[in-house]
């Protein structure tokens, strides 16, 4: 007799499949990715017993553990030490943000001012013509008299 039903599922789950790379195959003679590069460099690493040894932060090298050390009471310290320098940095930045606002507009009003000089220096050129051209034509009818046309 057939079975058109839906087949039971095993009671132990299947082998997990060997760990298969990812990404398209290689090909023969092709380049070597650099994640096989990379651990071939950590496996001779090891291998000479120059591989990175995991180092107990509580502990300076080659002594036991710190006197008077305590993770709960020392890490609050270093936490608030941190929000402190943290607080410092993000008001000395704000005040570096302000003061760079400040040079923006003191430029601004510099080029104004200087424009506004030059303007100035204009028409006080134009007032000294203006009042030499005056005393010329002062000196000449003083020196000739009155013409009448």
């Amino acid at each position: 007799m057939i079975n058109w039903g839906m087949a039971k599922k095993s009671a132990t789950p299947p082998d997990p499949p060997a760990a298969k790379r990812r990404g398209r195959p290689q090909k023969p003679g092709g380049r070597i990715p650099q994640v096989e590069v990379q651990r071939a460099y950590r496996a001779r690493l090891k291998a000479a017993g120059k591989a990175v040894r995991v180092v107990d932060a509580t502990a300076p090298p080659g002594a036991g553990p710190i006197p008077d050390f305590d993770p709960s009471k020392d890490g609050v310290f270093e936490r608030e030490m941190v929000a402190s320098m943290r607080d410092q940095l993000r008001s000395a930045l704000s005040k570096l943000e302000l003061r760079e606002e400040d040079v923006a507009r003191l430029r601004e009003r510099n080029a104004y001012l200087e424009a506004e000089l030059k303007n100035q220096e204009r028409h006080q050129t134009n007032a000294l013509k203006d009042n030499i051209a005056l005393k010329q034509r002062l000196e000449r009818l003083e020196r000739g008299g009155v013409r009448r046309r």
